[in-house]
């Protein structure tokens, strides 16, 4: 697909979204089983290339100090999210405005709570800002925390072709299930051409045997970028950067 044509898709997806009206903002999780970290710069960069399209994004962290791999906050924050999803501050203190478009909450603590509460795209209806998207860069093994986040989750995972680690995403990904509504699962596989035909198939048949809705390979790139410095990890990759970012409008 062309970027003109990117371009329209995007449009015609903001357009229809603001013509029809949307209750509450989707959420959409990214997570790396093997390497946390490596959704930060992920998210930092779809985050800031969708608020520079006109979309008005809310990024929740939730990777842990000690799993940044040195990645630094994007800004100072107040509160954990968590503090605000429990009700205890108002919602502008949990959240920190870094752009027009573009808010930030630290979410460390969220799957500790135990008690029903409001889900957070709920909470945000009633600001006084309208939300085309929360995106969650995910912790490990953390998935009591989604159904707090909102009613249906979007999910879209990396991983690696290997045995190891196609088995370690499918487990979390039933963990996930377990915890919250699926709307969708998506994936971006690593490896060789024969790896990821393999893995293909694997995880077609795997996900009808233990997930309730299939598995959708996003997109593809080298092994080398699971292990590359975060800073570098995802330049360099436009097709696959529109792709997930088209994912992220589309999937409402």
């Amino acid at each position: 697909m062309s970027d003109a044509q990117s371009s329209d898709v995007i449009d015609q997806a903001a357009g229809l979204r603001y013509l029809f009206g949307n209750a509450t903002a989707p959420v959409h999780v990214l997570y790396c089983p093997s390497r946390p970290a490596l959704t930060l710069p992920l998210v930092d960069a779809l985050s800031k290339d969708l608020t520079n399209d006109g979309q008005t994004i809310l990024w929740v962290d939730e990777v842990a100090l000690n799993d940044r791999e040195y990645w630094p906050l994007p800004c100072i924050v107040k509160f954990d999210l968590s503090k605000s999803i429990e009700g205890h501050v108002a919602l502008d203190q949990g959240v920190t405005k870094m752009s027009p478009s573009l808010w930030y909450g630290l979410s460390l603590h969220t799957h500790r709570i135990a008690r029903p509460v409001q889900p957070l795209a709920e909470r945000l209806t009633n600001s006084n800002v309208r939300f085309d998207s929360i995106v969650v860069s995910a912790a490990s093994n953390k998935p009591e925390s989604f159904a707090k986040y909102g009613a249906q989750i979007h999910f879209t995972a990396v991983c690696a072709c290997t045995e190891d680690q196609l088995q370690q995403t499918m487990t979390w990904m039933q963990q996930a299930q377990a915890k919250c509504t699926v709307a969708s699962w998506g994936i971006v596989l690593a490896g060789d051409t024969d790896q990821l035909t393999q893995a293909q198939n694997w995880l077609a048949q795997t996900a009808k045997a233990h997930l309730l809705r299939d598995v959708q390979v996003l997109g593809t790139v080298n092994t080398e970028r699971l292990s590359a410095a975060l800073a570098g990890a995802w330049t360099g990759l436009p097709e696959l950067m529109s792709t997930l970012k088209r994912h992220l409008l589309i999937n409402h």
